[in-house]
């Protein structure tokens, strides 16, 4: 206390330290004496001095009271100690005995002071722990009363305002969640104002993160941060950067403001902090009760996760339930029709999420993913669809670049000039114009800021439509994406099972048409063949097509006849009208058009008949058929005239306008069906003519066939006499063997019959027999000699006769052994130096075959013959060791016989 400055006393902290005065302070407590007195001078109170100034909180000693007391010759310091510490008075001059008396009375007084002072202290620090468990209380019981994770902010708004009650001075309180090192910072951050707020940044370098980090890392749950003005406004700076938004009068006051100091408690979960502007640093009664209201939170935390996790838990049982909605749908889709109701169920599901979408629809991109048919729903009611031009503008070209992407979604922001160009393209598209033209009629404006949600699928994309940012909902809307990806599959099958049914369909129509014309004997029945056409159309459900005819157009007397079938709106029955009459095409405006088409390379044509030309061609056609008389009446409407050509004339059908590709293709369809039938009538027509000319063309046939069959006979005749010339001289050579063998015997023979003779004339009779055994087994041979002769004259007889085609019982083995000789003779006949290696290798057990032993043979022959072909053009390259050889096997093979030709020439050449 110092009565000059007249303010109130100040408290400072001084710490034991080993000097003289310490001790002596501490001993004269110890001792409890009334009357003690330490003298400090010199060199100790020059020390002394600077160690109270410069170490201890006396430095906040304003510095004239410092530079006085550094002044004073000496400092006497005269205690008087009780029970709770003592009373100090120190001055440059001693006590006098009476003051140090009255010093000790003080003492005794302050006492019992002190001891009043601890009762009081005493007191309110229950009052304030009854005050501080009654706030912790209200925080914990508006935490078990949280039904809902949003109420979370309402829990640190209670936070706040019991800190505040507890006169804490704090100008924020906050926690932060979701905390990863270095990652983006969440806060929710509570002050003054109502509502607390959510900030999200990215990490930033900071004073405060440093600490937070550090202790995160240490485990360690407190620690207090203080900033001065610049490095406050440093760290305002970064942080403001990421608020957008913020008022100007806020960003001046944290900014200007003198300092900042912040308490934070971590728990396992979540980060509680305060902070005031003033810079002044909580005391460590205000930091303990933070840390325990810290504990507090962290169970709020706990049950915030809880109920975190059961709201998820049924946000997605309510989208799944959702998608299964729209899955059912789905898989009840028995028409192809039934996709844009699919479409607007997943629209109706997705508001029904809670997701602030006003539109929602597919697009089915076109094969160079320029274009899209879009079919949209908007609050509930389907569009019409309409053709989306991905090109040409901003929007819509980033839509056309990410669907040619590998992305599988994109966020399209659009407001102010960006969306005024997005609705302006979307103004020339041909489709919306009578939309927009409404828009305009009504006095109704466009949307200035939506997001586009895309989202790919096979096919097209999704598109959600909303006024807000909804990036918890992408993930929904991927869900909504696949789910319509099969509801898409599932019309792709609908749609293809609904197009073979109606192929089906219109083939078995055409069938009966088909059957009726190849059933025609008169070409008066063509008109039974158009009202089959007809009554078949009707079926199908092709009913813009009003008529059916059928022209026959003959060019070679350029005429041209009419069938035709229509429905009679003059009876209730509805029943067909036909005929058939001739017409001239020249004599009317639609013949005209009929010849033109005729003589043209076109394949079909529409003739618009209005006005005068329809009437003049309804007229022409009521005079040529009375069944069309009267069938018009005096009202003649317009009509256009579809025909199709087929090879004698066309398929024509009348409408009241464009027809649709469908009926087109069954005119086609059904133009060449009556191709056929008219090809059915021509056939028939002819037929009586054509069968009297097939009868002579039949005539003429089987002579030439006749002489065709003598002059083939004479040509395999010719040719087997060529290849016995070539043989003639083997034939000759291998026949003069048996012949010499035949001749020599014969000769001695005789010889021998004029000894044995002899021989009977002179009675010895032992001579005689000898000699006739010699002349028996002259004869054998003889006999033997001739039969090989006989064998090859016969061989070379049957090459040369003219095959009876009959079969008869042969030696294969013998045939084939007679061929490889006759073949090797042949060739010797004419190469004189060829010589070759004949191998044999006969199947034994073959025994005779049933064949036609000429033509057989023939094979065999020219088999062996090339084989000795090929082994003579090789032995003549003069390899060395090379022997020519040719080998012939027959061998049984199951139930079949095998003949086989090897040679060991070049085989035969690739060409």
């Amino acid at each position: 206390a110092n009565p000059e400055t007249n303010k109130p006393p100040e408290s400072y902290l001084m710490k034991f330290e080993d000097y003289p005065f310490h001790h002596s302070m501490l001993k004269g407590y110890r001792e409890r004496k009334t009357k003690h007195v330490y003298v400090i001078e010199g060199e100790e109170k020059t020390t002394y001095d600077n160690y109270l100034f410069n170490e201890t909180e006396w430095r906040r000693v304003p510095q004239a009271a410092q530079d006085a007391s550094r002044a004073m010759k000496r400092y006497v310091a005269t205690f008087t100690f009780s029970n709770f510490g003592g009373l100090q008075t120190v001055g440059e001059e001693y006590l006098s005995e009476q003051n140090l008396d009255i010093l000790s009375r003080f003492g005794k007084v302050f006492d019992l002071t002190y001891t009043r002072f601890n009762d009081l202290l005493k007191a309110e620090a229950q009052a304030r722990e009854a005050q501080i468990e009654a706030a912790l209380e209200r925080v914990r019981s508006r935490s078990m009363g949280m039904q809902k994770s949003e109420e979370l902010k309402e829990v640190i708004k209670i936070v706040y305002q019991q800190l505040r009650q507890l006169n804490i001075h704090l100008d924020h309180a906050g926690f932060v969640v979701d905390y990863k090192p270095k990652g983006d910072w969440h806060f929710w951050i509570a002050d003054e104002q109502d509502i607390p707020s959510k900030i999200t940044h990215p990490y930033f370098e900071s004073v405060w993160a440093n600490q937070f980090n550090e202790a995160k890392e240490k485990d360690t749950h407190f620690f207090a941060t203080h900033l001065n003005f610049e490095e406050k406004n440093k760290f305002y700076t970064e942080l403001l950067s990421y608020v957008p938004g913020l008022p100007e009068a806020s960003k001046d006051f944290y900014l200007n403001c003198p300092g900042l100091a912040a308490s934070t408690v971590l728990s396992e979960d979540v980060g509680l902090y305060i902070e005031n502007f003033s810079g002044t640093p909580y005391t460590d009664d205000e930091n303990n009760t933070l840390m325990r209201f810290g504990k507090v939170f962290q169970q709020t935390y706990t049950r915030f996760l809880d109920l975190q996790k059961a709201e998820v838990q049924a946000r997605e049982a309510k989208i799944e339930a959702a998608l299964e909605k729209a899955r059912s749908r789905t898989m009840g889709m028995q028409s192809s029709d039934e996709l844009p109701e699919v479409a607007n169920v997943l629209f109706l599901e997705v508001q029904g999420l809670g997701i602030p979408a006003w539109s929602c629809g597919y697009n089915i991109l076109t094969a160079d993913k320029t274009s899209a048919t879009c079919c949209m729903s908007s609050e509930g009611t389907l569009q019409t669809p309409f053709k989306l031009r991905l090109y040409g503008e901003a929007s819509f070209a980033e839509m056309g670049d990410f669907l040619r992407s590998e992305q599988t979604m994109l966020v399209q922001e659009l407001g102010g000039k960006a969306l005024e160009e997005h609705y302006a393209f979307m103004k020339s598209f041909p489709d919306l114009k009578p939309t927009f033209d409404q828009i305009d009629e009504l006095g109704l404006s466009l949307p200035t800021y939506q997001i586009n949600h895309l989202c790919k699928f096979t096919q097209g994309f999704l598109l959600f439509i909303t006024y807000e940012k909804v990036p918890d909902s992408h993930d929904i809307f991927k869900r909504f994406t696949k789910v319509f990806e099969q509801t898409y599959t599932r019309f792709l099958d609908l749609k293809k099972a609904e197009s073979q049914a109606r192929q089906a369909k219109i083939e078995t129509a055409l069938e009966k048409v088909r059957a009726r014309a190849l059933a025609m004997q008169e070409p008066e029945e063509l008109i039974e063949v158009a009202e089959v056409l007809r009554h078949e159309m009707g079926l199908l459900g092709v009913e813009e097509l009003e008529t059916c005819s059928i022209f026959i157009h003959d060019e070679t007397i350029n005429r041209t006849e009419c069938w035709y079938a229509l429905k009679d709106s003059r009876s209730e029955e509805k029943k067909l009208v036909s005929d058939h009459f001739p017409l001239q095409l020249h004599d009317t405006w639609v013949g005209r058009e009929m010849e033109k088409f005729y003589s043209s390379d076109s394949k079909q044509v529409s003739i618009v008949m209005q006005g005068a030309n329809r009437k003049e061609w309804i007229n022409y056609c009521e005079e040529q058929s009375i069944s069309l008389q009267g069938y018009y009446g005096e009202t003649i409407p317009d009509r256009t005239y579809h025909l199709y050509k087929f090879s004698h004339g066309a398929i024509g059908a009348a409408s009241a306008g464009d027809i649709s590709s469908e009926s087109w293709d069954l005119l086609q369809r059904a133009a060449s069906v009556f191709s056929l039938a008219y090809s059915r009538f021509k056939d028939l027509t002819q037929a009586r003519f054509d069968l009297q000319r097939l009868k002579e063309e039949k005539q003429k046939a089987e002579t030439a066939l006749s002489e065709l069959q003598t002059t083939q006979k004479q040509l395999i005749q010719s040719e087997k006499m060529a290849s016995l010339g070539e043989l003639t001289a083997g034939i000759a050579h291998e026949i003069q063997n048996p012949l010499n063998f035949v001749n020599n015997f014969s000769e001695v023979s005789r010889e021998m019959l004029d000894e044995m003779r002899e021989a009977f004339e002179k009675g010895d009779t032992e001579e005689a027999k000898e000699i006739m055994q010699d002349v028996i087994q002259n004869l054998e041979k003889i006999n033997h000699h001739g039969k090989r002769a006989d064998g090859i004259v016969k061989g070379m007889l049957q090459h040369s006769r003219t095959s009876s085609g009959a079969k008869e019982q042969t030696d294969i083995n013998a045939l084939a052994d007679e061929y490889l000789r006759l073949a090797y003779h042949g060739l010797r006949a004419k190469e004189k130096s060829f010589n070759a290696t004949l191998k044999t290798d006969f199947d034994d057990s073959i025994g005779n075959i049933n064949i036609i032993p000429q033509d057989i043979g023939r094979v065999i022959l020219n088999l062996i013959t090339n084989a000795f072909y090929v082994v003579n053009e090789k032995s003549k390259q003069n390899i060395a060791d090379y022997e020519p050889t040719v080998e012939v096997s027959t061998k049984r093979v199951n139930s079949k016989i095998e003949i086989s030709v090897k040679d060991n020439g070049n085989g035969i050449p690739d060409s």
